[in-house]
Parts: C-alpha cells; sequence; structure tokens
C-alpha cells in the first residue's frame, strides 16, 4: 500500500531541517569525544616523558656529583702522567758521561796516555733550553790533553773518536813534539833521551733533536 505523506510542505520541510541539525550534533559531540580521547591520550604520553626527564635528570645529577667527588683525582693522575713523562724525557736527554767513557776506553789507541780530560754541558742542552742549531767547528765542550809517541798516532785518536755518536766537531787544537831525559843515570852510561808529542783535542757535543723538558711543574696544578 502506498505510503502518502499528508504532512504541509512546511511541515515537512522543518523535520527535514531538524533531523539535519540533529545529526550535525551528533557528529559535533562524536568529534569532541575524539579529541578528549586524543588529548587524554597526549596528555598521559607527555606525563610520562616528564617523569622520565626528571628519572634521568636526579641519576645526571648523581653522575656529577661523583665527578665533582673524583676530579681532585683527575687532576693528580694528570699531574703524575705529566711528571712521568718529564722524568722519561729527562732521563733520555741526559749527557751519558759514564757511556761516553766507556766507549772511549774502547776506541782509544794503545800508544796513546791522557793527561787530562775536561767536559762542560753547554747550555743549548741544558733542560729547558731553547732550541739552538748545531754547534759551529771550534766549540769545545770535551778537551782531551795527552801524548803519545808521534803526530799520526794524534791523527788516529782523532779518527777513532770520531766513532763516538755523542761527539762531533773533534779538531786538533796543537801538536808538539817533545824531548824527555831521563834522570836515571848508571855508571859509565849516557843520559837517555826520548821524544815523544804532546796534543791537545777538542771536541762539541753533539745537540739533541728534541730539548729536554724543564721540572717546573705548570703554574695552576694542584700539588
Amino acid at each position: 500500500m502506498k505510503r502518502i505523506n499528508l504532512l504541509p510542505q512546511e511541515e515537512r520541510v522543518k523535520a527535514a531541517r531538524e533531523r539535519g541539525l540533529i545529526w550535525a550534533i551528533l557528529i559535533l559531540v562524536a568529534l569532541v569525544v575524539v579529541l578528549g580521547l586524543v588529548y587524554v591520550k597526549y596528555n598521559s604520553d607527555v606525563s610520562a616523558k616528564q617523569d622520565q626527564l626528571a628519572s634521568i635528570q636526579a641519576e645526571q645529577a648523581t653522575v656529577d656529583a661523583k665527578i665533582a667527588e673524583l676530579s681532585p683525582y683527575a687532576a693528580l693522575q694528570a699531574q703524575r702522567t705529566a711528571m712521568t713523562e718529564t722524568a722519561k724525557g729527562i732521563y733520555q736527554s741526559s749527557v751519558p758521561f759514564s757511556i761516553l767513557l766507556q766507549e772511549l776506553s774502547l776506541v782509544i789507541p794503545e800508544n796513546v796516555r791522557l793527561a787530562t780530560l775536561t767536559a762542560t754541558v753547554p747550555p743549548a742542552i741544558l733542560p729547558g733550553a731553547a732550541a739552538a742549531p748545531a754547534a759551529a767547528a771550534g766549540t769545545a765542550d770535551v778537551s782531551f790533553s795527552g801524548q803519545t809517541e808521534a803526530h799520526r798516532d794524534v791523527a788516529e785518536f782523532m779518527t777513532r773518536l770520531g766513532l763516538i755518536p755523542q761527539l762531533m766537531n773533534i779538531t786538533l787544537t796543537s801538536s808538539a813534539a817533545a824531548v824527555a831525559t831521563s834522570t836515571t843515570i848508571t855508571e859509565g852510561t849516557a843520559p837517555t833521551v826520548a821524544s815523544y808529542t804532546t796534543f791537545t783535542v777538542t771536541a762539541a757535543l753533539r745537540p739533541y733533536t728534541t730539548q729536554p723538558p724543564t721540572t717546573t711543574l705548570q703554574a695552576g696544578v694542584a700539588p
């Protein structure tokens, strides 16, 4: 059976408008509910993140307190390391006179007799000295004086000195012939006359490739 709407046209339009308004209100209410749920979720996430941040900040504060407590020990360790490196550098750059004398005993010719040996450490290789160029010829840090039988023996001695790595610029300062007369005279014999050569040879100590450090601690480092 066919349905017939007996409402006037104006009432039908009004009813359709009311239904549209109800649907719009329902949609708006649903949207508000969805937005509310999203807000609640994100607010919960923010609270969780804030709690996590507070926990991390508390751990960071604990770590900072431990670092501040241990910082004096770190300064002592840094000072100890610096002193160890300084001591190692000074030891490695020390002038090894004992080794120099040992090497000299190995190279000196049998017929050469030393009367004096003098040595000084040049300022350029002292700890804390400014870097200096190689010593010029004629610089005398080590001086050898003695005697031998002939001038060729002096030349051999100088050649052998060149085998010692700590020495350089080996120079002959003087070499002169001398005569010695024996004071012991037996009856019926003439005095004994012997000739020999006196010499003086100088050399320079080879400078370091790296300057030795000083033992002075840097300012601001706690003892």
